[in-house]
């Protein structure tokens, strides 16, 4: 069994670091202890450093019913999963809505994507012409993630 060792730094007294030129080490182990706290904290915040795998974020609807017409709006939230904080800053490219939840794959919608409302949230219009289930497929690019995020959810048009 391997045992990890761990060497504690022990400051030196206020009085010996001045008075014995320890100033520069009592500085640098200072300087040393901000920088990891900084880099535990930067590591650690999803928002400041985001990154990983592609199959570390997710797609979420805002609400899994719409009422079925024209100009209907579903929001989308791609969201971290291991914080389940929201992730602004991705790039959807691809999207598609279609009744193939149904077995009607010919049967697609368009999908016209609308202004974001807040960051990591999308909004697209379309047009549910029929009642039933419609699968979103959407992919995205996040800064920094390896790889891209796809999603495919299911919204159910309801008369």
């Amino acid at each position: 069994m391997n045992v990890l060792n761990v060497a504690w730094f022990r400051m030196p007294h206020r009085s010996a670091a001045r008075s014995s030129g320890g100033q520069a080490v009592h500085t640098a182990v200072r300087g040393m202890a901000a920088a990891i706290m900084m880099a535990v904290f930067i590591l650690a915040s999803p928002s400041l450093a985001q990154g990983g795998k592609a199959s570390d974020y997710q797609f979420e609807l805002v609400e899994r019913e719409l009422k079925q017409g024209y100009g209907a709006e579903l929001t989308v939230r791609l969201v971290h999963r291991p914080t389940g904080k929201v992730v602004p800053g991705a790039v959807v490219f691809i999207s598609r809505l279609d009744m193939s939840p149904d077995g009607m794959d010919e049967m697609t919608a368009p999908l016209e994507p609308v202004s974001d409302v807040l960051p990591g949230y999308f909004r697209f219009e379309t047009d549910l012409v029929m009642d039933g289930d419609w699968s979103l497929v959407l992919v995205a690019k996040v800064p920094g993630a390896d790889g891209y995020v796809r999603g495919k959810l299911i919204v159910t048009a309801v008369p």
